[in-house]
């Protein structure tokens, strides 16, 4: 019974890094529903670029996690945007 398991189990494995070979993106440690992290300017917290609230500022894109941090920022460094 234990054979059985281990051979299962070395099967899964070597598809799986077969098919990270094969479709690179889509292998270890790289989840189908990752996308890009973006830097919260005011906190420093990563969080996902979908879901940013973003202002340009001397020719960077800056990015929030909410508005709230958004205006706070803009409190603290000036109003122009």
């Amino acid at each position: 019974m234990w054979r059985i398991l281990l051979v299962a189990l070395l099967f899964y494995l070597i598809v799986w890094l077969i098919r990270g070979l094969v479709a690179p993106g889509r292998g270890p440690g790289v989840g189908e529903g990752d996308e890009e992290l973006v830097s919260d300017a005011l906190t420093g917290v990563y969080f996902p670029k979908t879901k940013a609230v973003s202002i340009n500022r001397d020719g960077r894109k800056l990015y929030f996690i909410s508005v709230g941090n958004r205006d706070r920022w803009l409190r603290e460094n000036g109003r122009r945007t």
